[in-house]
């Protein structure tokens, strides 16, 4: 039946009256844009209002008798004709003031989700008397976008424990499973084995064959450690071209190497490609504990330290982990005391990288990175000391002397004619624990005249993960009362991130350049990353893609209008002088402000 056909049951009457109330109620019930059913107790149509006719496609001529069930189910979900029959409501049932969430069909066929609502009114002691009312609503859009999330949301969580490209775990897997029962057990009173492996000259099969050929290698690896797993064995790729094994019931050195040396053989076999052949060879450092003295963390030191051996030795080895190997852990501590010589001497200075503004092309901030002038091996990544600053509690020491040159750095960007320069500065738990941080960040911006917003602090995923009783929304409270702004950096490499963009007043997530890699070759990765910026921008969250190398990869992050990129394809990490050079010869200075 058309909508203007129809006509409100009862005509309007004189003001106040009731017959009045019930014109006035029909016409209400005739225009709401939800669909509204009224039915008898078995279940039979008395009345459609003229959205419900437009949702289902039915006229109230045609459903006026019927039960619903008949025609709005999909047929496979259709009751019995019995059923139907013997339907009848139970008005003492939890059915009647709650939402209820079903699939239903309309008449040509199309499917749609509809949220609906029950309530019963009672005209009187009758059963005839008692009217069951449904108000409807189509939610098919919203349910389709909460889908979508939680897809992205499970993609994700499986994503902070495997590695995307072979399946393997993860090193966030695998520390949860040194730290499950049964390995503790294993550990304590039997004895494991781990297997670490490297592939070696992988830069060349990247640079000669290509990447795709690459990821084939690594695949072929990690195909080959599935095959040689035991049960309740584990096998993690743990970095770009190195792999894990826990032989979890090898408890003497004998079988752990035989295994090793088959694994050696195996994967060396050359692999088929394409219309070429790809010569694979790995290292391999082994390690065992059998005495029940010592940890996974441990273990896994061990045998890093025995794969760094057998490359020493030409590539191509299996080393197990000796006491003489033992002796190159004196190194670290050499190390760890050239460290705290070097906090005590200012022996840092920063590199900045900059971060391009997608939408116009601009360059509006950098991000500082701690260099470390080691008097002996030149200049130092924070990669190779972070770790020792952390083991030795130098790690808050190091994250303020960072702070300050970076803040140094800022203000002679702006003083040579950049005036709206950022700066993006890291912490750790260490600075992020410390109350008096803010203070102190705040005391050193105002002394250098420079405003709160000009500074993004970027807190890892990790550091939340791996914080102990670091409480971080109380840290990040703390800083957005200041008024930086806060970023949370590597985001999908911890478990739940979604989690923590909800848990967190954040400003901005970086996207880690794992995720940013695959984006040339991988669909379901460009899927995840644009569903990220997506969700980003209804919560008015800036996205930044770091490790940006290719021009592809910018222009896949250009199309799926993410903010702001910074890797290599931009500009490496340069000192503050070559950055001001640089600056100046892909923008335009603006001149300093003439003083009064």
């Amino acid at each position: 039946m058309a909508q203007n056909q129809r006509k409100t049951a009862v005509p309007l009457q004189a003001p106040g009256t009731w017959a009045n109330a019930q014109a006035i109620l029909g016409l209400v019930l005739d225009h709401t844009r939800d669909a509204i059913v009224v039915q008898d107790v078995e279940g039979h149509i008395e009345w459609l209002n003229p959205a419900a006719e437009a949702m289902f496609g039915w006229s109230l001529d045609e459903a006026l008798g019927k039960k619903p069930h008949e025609f709005i189910l999909p047929p496979g979900m259709r009751p019995t004709t019995e059923r139907l029959k013997s339907f009848r409501y139970n008005l003492n049932s939890n059915l009647f003031g709650r939402y209820h969430l079903t699939e239903h069909q309309r008449r040509d066929g199309s499917r749609f989700w509809n949220q609906q609502n029950f309530s019963v009114i009672d005209l009187g002691p009758l059963d005839h008397q008692k009217k069951i009312v449904i108000t409807c609503r189509d939610v098919t859009d919203q349910v389709e976008t909460e889908e979508e999330l939680r897809r992205v949301q499970v993609d994700l969580q499986h994503a902070a424990y495997h590695d995307d490209l072979t399946g393997l775990a993860n090193r966030k897997r695998l520390s949860e499973y040194f730290a499950s029962n049964l390995v503790s057990e294993r550990l304590k009173y039997h004895g494991i084995g781990v297997l670490q492996l490297d592939v070696d000259k992988f830069k060349e099969i990247n640079d000669t064959l290509g990447h795709a050929a690459g990821d084939a290698t690594l695949v072929h690896i990690a195909d080959a450690l599935h095959a040689a797993c035991d049960p309740n064995d584990l096998v993690c790729r743990t970095g770009g071209d190195e792999f894990l094994l826990v032989c979890l019931r090898i408890n003497d050195p004998d079988t752990l190497m035989d295994r090793a040396e088959r694994l050696l053989s195996e994967i060396s076999t050359p692999l088929p490609w394409k219309d070429q052949t790809i010569r694979i060879g790995i290292s391999i450092g082994a390690s065992l504990c059998t005495s029940g003295n010592c940890t996974g963390e441990a273990l896994i030191q061990r045998a890093d330290q025995a794969l760094y051996a057998a490359k020493n030795r030409g590539r191509g080895q299996v080393v197990l982990y000796t006491k003489e190997l033992g002796r190159a852990q004196k190194a670290q501590q050499q190390l760890a005391r050239d460290l705290k010589s070097a906090v005590a001497e200012d022996q840092f200075e920063v590199h900045l990288q900059p971060q391009l503004l997608l939408p116009n092309n601009k360059i509006t901030g950098c991000e500082a990175l701690l260099r470390w002038n080691h008097p002996v091996r030149g200049k130092l990544a924070p990669g190779v000391f972070l770790e020792t600053a952390r083991k030795t509690g130098l790690m808050a020491e190091v994250d303020y002397i960072s702070m300050n040159l970076s803040l140094d750095a800022l203000v002679n960007l702006r003083e040579n004619g950049f005036p709206d320069m950022c700066m993006s500065i890291n912490v750790s738990c260490a600075i992020l624990a410390d109350s008096n941080y803010p203070g102190l960040l705040d005391w050193a911006l105002q002394s250098r005249g420079l405003p709160a917003s000009s500074v993004c602090v970027e807190i890892l995923e990790t550091t939340i993960l791996e914080g102990g009783d670091l409480d971080v929304v109380t840290a990040v409270d703390r800083l957005k009362r200041l008024g930086v702004r806060v970023a949370l950096d590597d985001f999908g490499t911890g478990y739940a991130g979604l989690a923590h963009m909800s848990a967190f007043d954040i400003d901005a997530i970086k996207l880690d350049r794992s995720m940013i890699g695959r984006l040339e070759h991988d669909p379901r990765n460009r899927v995840i990353i644009r569903s990220i910026i997506r969700l980003c921008a209804l919560l008015n969250m800036k996205v930044i893609a770091e490790g940006v190398e290719t021009n592809a990869q910018l222009e896949i992050l250009r199309r799926a209008k993410c903010p702001l990129i910074q890797g290599f394809h931009l500009a490496r990490p340069m000192e503050v002088d070559a950055m001001i050079n640089w600056l100046r010869q892909h923008t335009m200075p603006k001149a300093p402000e003439k003083q009064g």
